[in-house]
């Protein structure tokens, strides 16, 4: 691992536990095992570093949803493979969702220059996955509903878990153990419930 890589590593740690405001550049570089200078010399500010960070894990959650362009079977298959790999990408990065509403709070420019190409990756995939949908309706192998409400809740289930977290470590005081029980619980019944909104019974 490059020092570069190894700056990246302690700064998502930082970033992700602590939030951008109450993150230091210094104890990024403690915690790198490199000097504070050379944080600077590689990402010149924190801004552009927690930008690197942001992008990264960004770029590889678009990558895995781009993976469910081509899809097969009914919208509740599709739903469901769609949530799971949400769902399951996440749960590597379970910090990730929660930094997203704070920045969406706190500091929205950061994430600016995502929106054209997260909406033109949804625009198109609504298209296409809308025509898929009311043909099924037509053949009587899906409930009747929309794309925008089978997208919404993929994504209402299976990122508010995520969300939950800091209240159930904080509040609830669950350790890592019982919060790894809740999230397979809501796991399960996350596909569950895609399953009986949009099937439909023989």
């Amino acid at each position: 691992m490059t020092k570069e890589q190894e700056i990246l590593t302690a700064a998502e740690d930082e970033f992700f536990t602590k939030g951008f405001d109450a993150t230091s550049t210094a104890v990024i570089a403690k915690k790198a095992g490199v000097t504070h200078a050379m944080v600077n010399y590689y990402f010149r500010t924190k801004e552009q570093l927690f930008v690197k960070v942001l992008d990264n894990n960004v770029r590889a959650l678009i990558g895995k949803i781009m993976s469910l362009m081509n899809p097969e079977g009914t919208i509740a298959d599709v739903a469901s493979h769609a949530a799971e790999v949400l769902f399951d990408s996440l749960n590597t990065k379970r910090e990730f969702p929660f930094i997203i509403q704070d920045l969406s709070r706190t500091h929205p420019e950061f994430l600016e220059q995502y929106w054209k190409k997260v909406e033109a990756f949804f625009s198109e995939s609504i298209k296409k996955h809308s025509r898929m949908l009311a043909e099924q309706i037509r053949n009587g192998t899906t409930a009747q509903c929309t794309m925008n409400d089978v997208y919404d809740t993929i994504l209402t289930l299976a990122v508010s878990p995520y969300l939950h977290i800091p209240m159930l470590r904080n509040v609830a005081r669950m350790d890592e153990h019982q919060i790894d029980s809740y999230l397979e619980m809501h796991r399960k019944e996350m596909l569950r419930i895609i399953k009986s909104r949009y099937s439909v019974s023989d």
